[in-house]
């Protein structure tokens, strides 16, 4: 059984007897109480202060200052349960983890005020992730993390969903590299765009909120693609497959969008969709700068599973 099932079954017993107790603080380190904290606990501390001597308006306020105070602890408790329920198998969560504690203690006083479910899996995710790569956060992001709304997790969501490899092949049929970039075809696509909910005023949103970088005139270009006889450039995305003929040397365009290291990070735990028409734009937008394809590809990309293979068609 992974750390995940074990600490989550172990949570479970929490508070019936002193060894469980200790066997839970030793398994979850870090995030201990955080994850192992009962609801019945919760809700017995609101009640034994109604149920107290206090007099009416010193307990009315206890009452409101203990629910909030609940409702803290819960969004805490969901959102460190979510992480260590993610965490990949043999996840340090003790505490020998490298996992610096100040950056723990004040990711979990902001991880209290979220409440929405949506939201917590983000925050649970990010936090498995830490502990899996200790030290692999930016510093930004817990403020990110408190900043975005669930519309701009949306639409960062559409931008990770364009997802598209350059492949470059010699003549024996051997890669010689993938690149596997996010590439958001702005220019002369705005409009298409919109309608898929990355309006202009949401990119720069997106950007001020430190995800990503957003030129919307001249774009991004990867470099060190050859151009070359003995070299193939093949554009996959969308389950289609577009060759290359040429582009300017060494420089090939790759959108208006470019993510931030906040944004990469927040990008490995994003689910991707589909987005109708996206070959379309990025073959579109190639085209106005000047790339050149083959009329009829001759190579078909496949991917599975994160390797890339290349088939010549018809053969």
């Amino acid at each position: 059984m992974g750390i995940g099932k074990t600490a989550a079954k172990t949570a479970l017993k929490l508070a019936e007897n002193e060894t469980i107790v200790t066997k839970t603080s030793d398994i979850l380190g870090m995030l201990f109480p955080y994850a192992g904290l009962k609801k019945r606990a919760l809700d017995m501390y609101v009640s034994d202060i109604e149920n107290s001597d206090l007099p009416s308006e010193s307990k009315l306020i206890a009452v409101l200052d203990a629910k909030r105070t609940v409702k803290k602890l819960r969004n805490q408790k969901n959102i460190a349960d979510i992480a260590v329920n993610n965490a990949k198998e043999g996840t340090d969560f003790t505490g020998q983890s490298k996992v610096d504690e100040d950056w723990l203690e004040k990711f979990m006083d902001a991880a209290g005020f979220v409440s929405s479910d949506k939201l917590q899996l983000t925050w649970g995710k990010i936090l498995s992730q830490e502990f899996e790569t200790p030290g692999s956060t930016p510093p930004n992001m817990i403020r990110i993390l408190s900043e975005i709304t669930p519309a701009l997790a949306q639409a960062f969501k559409k931008i990770c969903s364009m997802k598209t490899i350059i492949v470059e092949m010699n003549n024996d049929g051997y890669i010689t590299k993938a690149h596997h970039l996010i590439i958001v075809p702005y220019t002369n696509n705005n409009q298409r765009l919109y309608k898929t909910g990355l309006s202009f005023s949401t990119i720069n949103e997106l950007e001020t909120l430190g995800l990503i970088k957003f030129d919307p005139l001249n774009g991004y270009n990867v470099n060190g693609i050859s151009e070359n006889i003995e070299s193939t450039v093949l554009v996959y995305s969308e389950n289609k497959t577009d060759v290359i003929t040429g582009h300017e040397k060494n420089k090939l365009p790759v959108g208006n969008i470019m993510l931030t290291p906040a944004g990469k990070c927040l990008q490995n735990i994003t689910p991707i969709e589909e987005i109708s028409g996206y070959n379309e734009m990025v073959k579109q937008f190639m085209l106005d700068k000047k790339v050149k394809f083959m009329s009829q590809p001759c190579y078909k990309v496949l991917e599975n599973e994160d390797k890339i293979q290349v088939i010549k068609c018809n053969s």
